[in-house]
């Protein structure tokens, strides 16, 4: 009977390491499987702790209105792609932007719902993505939110690009 245990058990666990995984199975996936290939799979994996740090503080200085320490996480030129509007800025011009925004709130919160670290397997591209939700009260007493979701490439460890998603919500429920 023991042996017959030890069989079942020895079966049992061979069979589960060779049951593929989410990951080999996506690993071994050809782009050309897909409804949409890609021209070039980057494949990502996870990315550096320092610039995810760097992006979470950039954030919160903004959040704070504290646009000096917020600039200091980006490079010189930056490259920014928002809804109707994209174009590369030097500091200076983020610096007007951003302070001018931010000028007109009373106040601002950040609720985080996920964030990631990534970097090319070749280690020549690097990205911070962020999701979470942006609740504001303007100088007249208007609060407003809006669902955010932004991509930052970062080079040299700063922020050099930074693509911004947002949804707003509906004025009443449907």
């Amino acid at each position: 009977m023991a042996t017959s245990l030890i069989a079942c058990n020895n079966s049992e666990s061979t069979a589960s390491k060779q049951t593929p995984t989410e990951e080999t199975k996506v690993a071994a996936m050809s782009t050309t499987d897909l409804a949409y290939p890609l021209k070039d799979w980057a494949d990502w994996q996870p990315g550096n702790i320092d610039n995810l740090k760097m992006v979470l503080q950039a954030l919160k200085d903004f959040e704070n209105g504290n646009i000096d320490a917020s600039l200091t996480s980006f490079a010189d030129s930056i490259h920014l792609s928002f809804d109707q509007m994209e174009g590369t800025f030097s500091k200076d011009s983020l610096r007007k932007m951003f302070t001018a925004q931010r000028s007109d709130l009373k106040s601002m919160k950040i609720y985080m719902d996920d964030y990631e670290s990534v970097k090319s397997k070749d280690g020549k591209q690097q990205y911070v993505s962020l999701w979470y939700k942006q609740i504001w009260e303007d100088k007249k007493g208007n609060t407003d939110s809006i669902e955010q979701m932004n991509d930052l490439r970062i080079v040299n460890g700063k922020i050099a690009s930074l693509s911004e998603k947002s949804r707003r919500y509906p004025k009443k429920k449907m």
